[in-house]
C-alpha cells in the first residue's frame, strides 16, 4: 500500500480552525444554557407558562425515558449516514465527527452552517481536497434532506385525504406536500438539465453543473447495498418519536400524520439564528401543532420537553466526541486517510461531468 499522502501544509490553517471551532461550541453551549435560564425564570414569573411548567413536572417518566432513548437513536442514525459517506477516514473517527457535527447543530446559531464547519476542518485535515469536501457535505445534506422530503410529500398527503389528522384538506396537507415535491423535483432533474448545458455557460448552468454532480454521488450513496443508508431514515423518525412520547408523557392524543407535518413546518423556524433555538423552535413547534388540531397546553410542555431532549442529548454527546476529535487530529493537516481517498476524489470529478458515465438513479 502506498504511504499516505501529505497535503500541502499552510500553517496554523487547521489549528486555528478547530479553536475557532472550539470557541463557537463553547460559545453556544453558554449562550444556550444563558436562555434556557431566562425563559425559565420567565416561565416561573408568568401564571400562564407556570401550568405548562406544571404540566413538564407531571408528565410521566417511563414515556420521558423511551423519549431519550429515541433522541439516541436518531443521532446513531445520523453517525450512521456520516460513516456511509466518508469511507476514507478511520471509522472511530468519522464518529466522533458526526458527534460533534451534531453537537454545532444543536447549539451554534444556523448550526447547519457551524456542523458542516467541523466537517470541513476534519476532513481537510485527514488530506481531503477541497472539492471533495464540498462534495462529501453536499451528499450528507442531500440524503437526509430527500428522506425529510420524501416523508413530508407523503405525509401531507396522507392529511390532505383526511388520514392521521384531525385537520383535513389542500391548506393542510395538499400544499405543504406540493411545495416539497417541487423542491425534490428541482433536485432530481438537475442531471438531466446540465446534460444540455453546453461548454459556454454562466453562473446559472455552473450551478445546475455543480448540484447534478452532488445529485448523481447522492443517488449513488442512497442506492448502495449497505445498512447504513437506513440511518437516514432513523435520524428522522426517532426524532419525531421523541416528541411524540413528549405527548404521551403529557396524556395527548397524537394524530400521527398531523404530528409529521406539524413536526416538518414547524422546524422551519429553526432558520431564525439563535443559540439552541431557545424560544424559538418552541413557537414555531406549538404554532404548527396546535394548527394541525393538537390542544394548545399539553403540546406546549411536550414541546418544551422535546426541545430539552432533542438539544442536550446531541450536545453533551457531542461536545465529548469533539474534545477527543481535536485530539486525534493532526495539528497541522497530516493526512490520516490513506491514498484510496484521492482515488476517490478522481471518481467526484469524473461525475461532476454533465456527461459522465454515471447514471441518475431512478
Amino acid at each position: 500500500m502506498q504511504p499516505a499522502q501529505q497535503p500541502v501544509e499552510h500553517p496554523g490553517e487547521n489549528s486555528s480552525s478547530a479553536e475557532g471551532d472550539a470557541h463557537r461550541l463553547r460559545n453556544g453551549v453558554v449562550w444556550t444554557a444563558a436562555l434556557g435560564v431566562m425563559f425559565l425564570a420567565i416561565g416561573f414569573a408568568v401564571p400562564d407558562l407556570r401550568d405548562v411548567l406544571a404540566r413538564v413536572a407531571d408528565a410521566h417518566g417511563g414515556w420521558l425515558m423511551l423519549a431519550v432513548g429515541l433522541e439516541i437513536a436518531s443521532c446513531l442514525g445520523y453517525v450512521a449516514v456520516v460513516r456511509l459517506v466518508i469511507r476514507d477516514a478511520r471509522p472511530r473517527d468519522v464518529r466522533r465527527l458526526a458527534w460533534a457535527e451534531q453537537a454545532f447543530g444543536a447549539v451554534v446559531p444556523v448550526g447547519g452552517a457551524g456542523g458542516l464547519a467541523v466537517g470541513a476542518w476534519a476532513m481537510r485535515a485527514w488530506g481531503f481536497s477541497w472539492p471533495r469536501i464540498v462534495n462529501r457535505s453536499a451528499a450528507i445534506f442531500l440524503l437526509t434532506s430527500a428522506v425529510n422530503g420524501a416523508v413530508m410529500v407523503l405525509a401531507g398527503l396522507g392529511v390532505w385525504a383526511g388520514i392521521g389528522t384531525h385537520r383535513a384538506g389542500a391548506t393542510y396537507g395538499l400544499i405543504p406536500a406540493s411545495a416539497t415535491a417541487l423542491a425534490l423535483g428541482f433536485f432530481c432533474v438537475t442531471p438531466l438539465l446540465a446534460r444540455r448545458i453546453g461548454p459556454k455557460h454562466g453562473r446559472v448552468g455552473s450551478l445546475i453543473i455543480q448540484v447534478a454532480s452532488w445529485v448523481r454521488d447522492t443517488a449513488a450513496v442512497a442506492f448502495q447495498r449497505d445498512w447504513r443508508v437506513l440511518g437516514s431514515i432513523a435520524y428522522l423518525v426517532f426524532d419525531i418519536a421523541v416528541l411524540w412520547a413528549c405527548l404521551r408523557a403529557v396524556g395527548a392524543s397524537v394524530p400521527l400524520l398531523a404530528l409529521v407535518v406539524g413536526y416538518q413546518v414547524g422546524y422551519l423556524a429553526n432558520l431564525v439564528p439563535i443559540p439552541g433555538g431557545i424560544g424559538v423552535l418552541e413557537g414555531g413547534l406549538l404554532g404548527a401543532l396546535v394548527l394541525y388540531g393538537l390542544p394548545a397546553a399539553p403540546a406546549a410542555a411536550a414541546v418544551v420537553m422535546y426541545h430539552a431532549i432533542a438539544l442536550w442529548v446531541p450536545t453533551a454527546a457531542g461536545t465529548v466526541s469533539f474534545v477527543r476529535l481535536r485530539k486525534t487530529v493532526p495539528p497541522r493537516g497530516h493526512a490520516l486517510a490513506p491514498v484510496e481517498a484521492e482515488q476517490a476524489e478522481a471518481r467526484d470529478n469524473v461525475a461532476r461531468l454533465p456527461s459522465g458515465p454515471r447514471k441518475l438513479a431512478a
